[in-house]
């Protein structure tokens, strides 16, 4: 995603950093850094019942035919999933596969009455892109958001990706031209800090 939007030269994070930030935390999900995994399978996925300290049940479509997944994802082996879907080891080859993810954590902001969730990524992969996945990513989001009882969700787009923006003006999101993200960071957060007056 880094490199998709052009940002690879601050990229520092690391499967160690990832792991401390997003599953280390003794919050649920949704009350602290938070992602979703895309997974898809050749094989239907069983329904299960979910976790109740976890506010969260996994949505799960059966509806996509993936028979010739090898064809569609010269990748594939480098993307399968190192669990099976539902939390268990999936060393049994059940063939799982990641395409895509989504990164979420609470955020507030003063205008309005209720907190919200910050859409801090959502990535598909390009192979399959065109699926609506985006959509359905987007939507667990939205429905979770809705079901905690939060007011919005926010996000960020890059000016150039037209098509993105017009998919969510067209799901009714409002586009914010006047403002600018900002952020402060590596040397010249350090740098910043250290200063006194």
């Amino acid at each position: 995603m880094a490199e998709y939007h052009g940002l690879s030269q601050i990229f520092t994070t690391t499967e160690t950093s990832l792991y401390n930030n997003l599953f280390k935390s003794p919050n649920p999900p949704f009350h602290s850094p938070t992602a979703l995994i895309l997974e898809i399978s050749p094989n239907p996925f069983p329904q299960t019942n979910h976790s109740t300290t976890t506010n969260f049940v996994p949505i799960i479509k059966n509806n996509y035919n993936f028979d010739n997944l090898e064809i569609l994802d010269h990748e594939l082996e480098t993307y399968r999933s190192k669990f099976n879907g539902h939390g268990h080891d999936n060393s049994n080859n059940c063939n799982v596969y990641v395409a895509g993810h989504v990164l979420v954590y609470p955020s507030y902001n003063g205008f309005f009455e209720k907190p919200g969730l910050f859409l801090d990524q959502m990535f598909v992969r390009k192979c399959y892109r065109g699926m609506k996945f985006g959509k359905l990513l987007f939507s667990v989001v939205a429905m979770q958001a809705e079901k905690m009882g939060m007011g919005m969700v926010d996000w960020l787009v890059a000016d150039w990706n037209e098509e993105t923006i017009n998919f969510y003006e067209k799901m009714g999101a409002h586009y914010i031209p006047e403002y600018r993200l900002c952020k402060l960071y590596g040397d010249q957060l350090q740098a910043f800090g250290r200063k006194s007056d």
